[in-house]
């Protein structure tokens, strides 16, 4: 039986078949691709899981981040970052 592709969006809390063992079952989706980003709301801790498993895994979202929240969220750098114009202006080349 094929199990369907959940839509899921970076910023997502999610709630997983089994809990964390630190016991938190909240997971922050951190990254989307092949692979799926998580993070513990419990303890920090980040893992991947692929998206097979990850689909497999998933029971329900605790919090939803809209489409427009979620495109600001992937578009956004971290602060302090140059892009990579600023870099290649602070630098001659050597």
């Amino acid at each position: 039986m094929a199990v369907p592709i959940t839509p899921i969006s970076v910023g997502d809390v999610v709630r997983l078949k089994k809990a964390h063992p630190c016991g938190a079952n909240e997971w922050e989706v951190t990254k989307l691709g092949m692979d799926i980003g998580l993070a513990c709301h419990g303890c920090g801790r980040k893992v991947r899981l692929e998206r097979y498993e990850f689909d497999r895994r998933f029971r329900g979202w605790i919090v939803r981040v809209s489409e427009a929240e979620a495109e600001e969220r992937v578009a956004e750098k971290p602060d302090g970052q140059p892009d990579a114009a600023e870099k290649d202006a602070g630098t001659d080349g050597r």
